[in-house]
């Protein structure tokens, strides 16, 4: 029997019937568990039904070598690449792997770390302490979080994309075990191939400019974050260098209107006090009076608030 390459309209096809029967499989396998298992199990098991079904259908059709019925339906056979033999029997069992299991488990995996490290009580993951270290256990988080909702999904649009380009693996199992497809039918069917190819381009596009697009977002993040991280540095710095007065003590130097220990501030007459007492006797002093300015509690020079002059490093 001659056979032929596959054409793209004929592998969507065949895929979607397979995908059909197995979520009628799925069905029957969840009314099957609710009534065996009861409402409480069944809910437990419910999100790896479809997997089962996969798993069941591929590995009654593939592994032992027969068609699936989406197969059957548009005349597709598989083959090692283009040599026109069957695919080895390894090869077999780990695109149904891939294809069915893989996605759960790496699913589970990454819920699984994301419980961990969300846990307070986790005191390391892969080595890293994170009890202590907040900023890792959220660099952890956000890795898992892009894997999940990031990566994975966009993968697999390029692949598609690629399959729509190309025509080949329509299942990124099926590229890393080589299995293609060949037709028993002749036909060709150039409109169809020019729709396709084109949709397949209008993705890569709109996946490269979503990726340009986070690129920049991240780069306009990065940005503002090393912004932010340099005015909390110079304000820390400003902190540490400003005068403040209220906080210091001297060793020596007694306030003669507190009795306290601070730093001295010197007024134009040379008397000194320090620096809260002396700004406060100001300001009480311009605020009950008349004048404008106030006086030495001991000689009783006038002088203005901004003439107070702090000395450090006596």
């Amino acid at each position: 029997m001659n056979t032929y390459v596959a054409e793209i309209g004929e592998i969507v096809r065949s895929h979607r019937r397979d995908e059909e029967y197995i979520e009628e499989i799925s069905e029957r396998l969840s009314k099957v568990a609710k009534e065996l298992l009861g409402q409480r199990r069944w809910i437990r098991w419910f999100p790896y039904l479809k997997t089962i079904a996969s798993t069941l259908y591929y590995s009654s059709t593939v592994v032992v070598g027969n068609q699936t019925l989406g197969e059957e339906y548009v005349h597709l056979f598989e083959s090692d690449g283009l040599q026109r033999v069957v695919p080895s029997i390894p090869s077999r069992i780990s695109f149904v792997l891939l294809h069915s299991v893989f996605p759960l488990i790496s699913n589970y995996l990454i819920q699984k770390a994301e419980t961990t490290l969300t846990h307070p009580s986790t005191d390391k993951f892969l080595g890293v302490e994170i009890r202590r270290n907040p900023k890792a256990r959220q660099s952890f988080l956000s890795v898992f979080y892009w894997l999940r909702t990031t990566l994975f999904p966009q993968l697999q649009r390029a692949h598609i994309a690629l399959f729509y380009i190309t025509g080949a693996y329509y299942s990124i199992a099926r590229r890393v075990t080589g299995i293609r497809f060949l037709s028993a039918s002749a036909h060709t069917d150039i409109p169809a191939l020019k729709v396709y190819r084109f949709l397949g381009y209008i993705t890569l596009t709109q996946l490269t400019i979503s990726i340009i697009l986070a690129v920049f977002s991240w780069l306009e993040q990065e940005k503002a974050n090393s912004k932010l991280k340099k005015s909390e540095k110079e304000k820390k710095k400003n902190l540490t260098t400003d005068l403040d007065v209220e906080t210091l003590s001297h060793p020596t130097f007694q306030c003669s209107i507190c009795l306290e220990n601070r730093n001295p501030s010197a007024l134009f007459c040379g008397h000194l006090f320090c620096w809260t007492c002396i700004q406060e006797h100001a300001v009480s002093a311009t605020s009950s009076s008349a004048t404008s300015s106030a006086r030495c509690p001991q000689c009783r020079l006038e002088f203005q608030p901004r003439d107070v002059t702090p000395l450090l490093n006596l």
